[in-house]
């Protein structure tokens, strides 16, 4: 079974090719969603962000994102201590997913784990059979984002803190141009 990390800047379109790819009978893990799993799901780390964040960000079974955004996206080194507390775990329940797919009764051809963060876990994309970077150009990525709710300085902000991030490294890198439509992305799938 190959093990497909699925990269890209924010509005490209990162989730509509995990839609298409689940649509083809496909497993794709979204690490965003995966994180909030794992906030819910796993004690150590409430207990953890509570130490390093205090006690208002956790609630009994979950995390108050609300108040850990507020700690963590006005500091950026609040941030690498939040990234130092979950990306370990949340990489080890990636690693466990992908296990069990390849090993279960009926393994796909292809499992793939969706994620903006992929770029800042180079170890864990080298991991990977193959890296696929999907790509739109700025305007379209920004009209997206509007068509999402977000106000034009939102979206531009966040476009904008995303420009200069690396895309993640792997020896098998497949570049999925989605400046069009839906079924232009669906017509490059090479899988």
């Amino acid at each position: 079974m190959l093990r497909i990390g699925i990269a890209g800047k924010i509005g490209c379109g990162k989730s509509t090719l995990g839609k298409l790819l689940t649509g083809r009978g496909f497993p794709v893990l979204d690490a965003d969603l995966e994180a909030h799993k794992l906030y819910a799901t796993d004690a150590d780390v409430r207990a953890a962000i509570a130490k390093a964040f205090g006690a208002d960000t956790v609630t009994g079974t979950d995390v108050n994102r609300k108040a850990l955004a507020s700690h963590v996206f006005a500091n950026p080194g609040a941030l690498r201590t939040l990234e130092d507390i979950v990306y370990p775990v949340l990489q080890g329940r990636l690693r466990e997913s992908l296990r069990a797919f390849a090993t279960g009764k009926n393994p796909p051809r292809a499992a793939f784990i969706e994620g903006a963060v992929l770029f800042k876990w180079p170890d864990f994309c080298r991991s990977l059979d193959e890296i696929w970077i999907v790509e739109a150009p700025e305007s379209v990525r920004l009209d997206r984002l509007l068509k999402r709710g977000l106000s034009r300085e939102d979206a531009e902000r966040r476009i904008r803190l995303q420009r200069d991030d690396p895309y993640p490294k792997n020896e098998h890198t497949t570049r999925i141009d989605n400046g069009g439509d839906e079924a232009h992305l669906a017509r490059q799938l090479p899988i």
